[in-house]
């Protein structure tokens, strides 16, 4: 089978040649160093850095899936590299001399006369929600200006299918909670989802107008799936009612419209979700990737398994502390673990967070072995 092959067959309940792989990478993280090149240039260096990361991946570890999710800014175009120190690489504009200086730990990268000033974005720097419909869409307008724009899209593009035929192709879609909390601020958006729930589903309902447009870009651009990744739609953020009542319902929008273009639809909520499991369940999303550990709740998929049944697949939610660690037994042992308890039909071996900075990537080599030989 080829990767393709082997995770549709696992999502579809399908007998499979081993258990699929898709290991949860984030941005550049752990990723650069596979690259070949410095993480200054990863991040903000030219050419096409996600073809760039997703390749280094794919190259290293022959994962089954590519799930793209690094974005950079090219903001090195013209600029040579100088120096560098501990904690700070140097740059220098080649057209008007202006110096830059890159932060190896903050990744952030501006010119040298700015360092020290005081950065306030238009996001999340509200003290106060929209008190009404025209106060939401006036901060809609200065925070979401993309959902006014009526320009015609951009053409599709299939430089990833083309760069990766064999392999189950991912890609993001809006996540409407964690995004209003980005924006908004994390605060405003609670005490808006408590004291007026019907002003922020309506906002919410804005921000949603870009998903199909996105769904219909990842299908004609030759994906497999959409990955919808709500930060903060958990337990231990807000109750079971208020993820029912108010969130679910964009969730499910989201796996609809994905399979309306024909695309697979996998749901990621992050922290404590063992209370909403039923909800989820009711969302028709193929699969469910929930989060290892969340505030001392211990997210077993064996659990999970019990409460969602054979319906649904399952991404394995290893620890990615395990792996950095790199206990090559305990590695062993919580594989046969996770495939007995939630495998091998319907299930993909995968991590609940995504993968350390530091992690060694021969441990990485050992933890897939180690799945693809668990059955």
């Amino acid at each position: 089978m080829t990767s393709r092959e082997r995770i549709y067959a696992a999502l579809e309940g399908r007998e499979t040649d081993c258990v699929p792989v898709a290991p949860l990478f984030w941005g550049a993280e752990y990723a650069w160093k596979l690259t070949g090149l410095p993480l200054w240039e990863v991040l903000h260096g030219p050419g096409d850095m996600t073809i760039a990361v997703a390749r280094a991946l794919v190259e290293r570890h022959d994962i089954d899936w590519v799930f793209l999710t690094h974005a950079y800014s090219q903001s090195l175009t013209r600029k040579r590299y100088t120096r560098e120190d501990y904690s700070h690489v140097y740059f220098v504009d080649e057209q008007t001399g202006e110096e830059f200086v890159f932060h190896k730990e903050g990744h952030w990268l501006l010119p040298k006369n700015q360092i020290g000033e005081t950065r306030i974005s238009n996001q999340g720097s509200q003290t106060e929600p929209p008190r009404s419909k025209e106060e939401a869409d006036a901060w809609l307008r200065q925070t979401h200006p993309h959902l006014f724009d009526k320009r015609p899209k951009h053409s599709p593009n299939r430089r990833f299918r083309d760069q990766f035929p064999d392999k189950f192709l991912v890609g993001g879609v809006h996540c409407v909670f964690a995004d209003l909390a980005y924006s908004l601020g994390f605060e405003p958006t609670l005490v808006l989802l408590h004291e007026n729930p019907s002003l922020c589903t309506y906002i919410m309902e804005q921000t949603m107008a870009v998903v199909p447009d996105q769904c219909a870009r990842l299908a004609a651009e030759g994906f497999d799936a959409g990955l919808m990744c709500d930060s903060w739609a958990s337990a231990d953020i807000i109750s079971p009612q208020a993820y029912r009542d108010y969130i679910a319902p964009f969730h499910k929008m989201a796996s609809d419209e994905l399979h309306k273009v024909g695309l697979k639809s996998i749901i990621y909520n992050t922290g404590n979700i063992l209370p909403f499991l039923e909800t989820m369940l009711a969302l028709g999303y193929d699969a469910l990737l929930p989060e290892e550990r969340i505030k001392g709740v211990e997210i077993n998929v064996a659990k999970v398994r019990s409460v969602v049944g054979w319906s649904m697949c399952i991404f394995g939610n290893f620890d990615s502390y395990l792996l950095l660690r790199g206990d090559r037994e305990a590695i062993a042992r919580e594989v046969r673990r996770q495939v007995q308890a939630a495998g091998p039909r319907r299930f993909v071996m995968s991590n609940g967070s995504p993968i350390c900075d530091a992690t060694d990537p021969d441990v990485i080599d050992f933890w897939i072995e180690q799945t693809r030989h668990a059955i």
